[in-house]
């Protein structure tokens, strides 16, 4: 069944979108997003299925404000620091910690001596999809999680919601989970299961912050993955049960299941993200300047005509 078929908008466009606006984070919704590229079953019938499990799905929700979060990250800048090893080299360390808050993705432990002159030091909020693996890696390490000023999953919950609550009420950190109904949202206009990096931008670009900062995000080296990420990043992930490393520390593509998250649709997507906020929320560091900078011209091109 693809998104902009006859049969979708019957069964589904009321679950879908009910009284919830038409974009995310200002950016409309397509009339007719992108075919539908990840091995699991779509939004629509991943919804479905949950609610055949259970009342705690029954519809389509939007994204669920978090008040608390809000007065923490208001007019604020702020710097998301994803994990990629390019950075290495970098010593992005100091520019990092100079912003306001610093959130990292996926992070489970404090950044060491020998990572703090390239990505810095402090760690105040963390984006965490919660799976089992990345569940484990921060439960053997509770000392950072409890050291934060908020964590915040923007990631499926759902299929063991309880779990995820339980063990963020264990940590005692105050928590924000994105709601489902709003990523799958994401993932329907996108066209696949998003990266943490991505969901954790669409997230905290609904707050008033005054400044995102987006640096160590590369879509996997734009989606050719390359020699970088068979370094420390991955050594991390296989030691703590994410996937196995070949002789050579190179990830099994199989493990790293990009059959569920493909890179592809969500760099097209981050065009739009940037088109639509860059100048105004939205910066960007060298990485991403280089590889999305026609999306930069457009953005600085709409910022000068407003």
């Amino acid at each position: 069944m693809e998104w902009g078929s006859i049969l979708y908008k019957e069964k589904f466009v009321n679950k879908w979108y009910g009284s919830t606006e038409a974009n995310i984070v200002g950016i409309p919704l397509s009339n007719m997003p992108p075919p539908w590229q990840s091995s699991v079953p779509t939004p629509a019938v991943q919804l479905k299925n949950l609610g055949s499990r259970g009342p705690f799905v029954n519809g389509f929700r939007d994204y669920n404000y978090d008040s608390d979060f809000s007065d923490l990250v208001a007019g604020k800048r702020v710097v998301l620091v994803c994990p990629s090893p390019h950075l290495q080299g970098k010593k992005m360390g100091a520019k990092i910690d100079s912003y306001d808050l610093v959130v990292r993705v996926n992070q489970h432990y404090h950044m060491t001596k020998n990572e703090q002159p390239d990505y810095g030091f402090r760690t105040d909020i963390l984006m965490n999809c919660l799976n089992i693996h990345k569940i484990n890696a921060l439960r053997g390490n509770m000392n950072f999680p409890r050291s934060l000023k908020y964590i915040v999953c923007p990631n499926l919950s759902m299929w063991d919601i309880q779990r995820v609550e339980n063990f963020l009420n264990e940590i005692g950190t105050p928590w924000h989970n994105v709601c489902d109904g709003y990523l799958f949202k994401i993932f329907k206009e996108v066209g696949t299961i998003c990266n943490t990096g991505l969901t954790s931008i669409l997230t905290l670009l609904n707050y008033d912050i005054k400044e995102l900062y987006v640096t160590g995000m590369t879509f996997f080296n734009m989606n050719t993955f390359g020699k970088v990420y068979y370094d420390k990043y991955h050594d991390e992930a296989s030691k703590n049960g994410n996937f196995r490393s070949t002789p050579d520390r190179a990830p099994s593509i199989k493990d790293l299941r990009m059959d569920i998250h493909h890179q592809s649709p969500q760099i097209e997507y981050f065009k739009k993200v940037v088109q639509t906020h860059y100048g105004s929320k939205l910066s960007l560091d060298n990485y991403l300047m280089e590889n999305f900078k026609n999306s930069v011209e457009i953005a600085k091109r709409k910022n000068l005509n407003d």
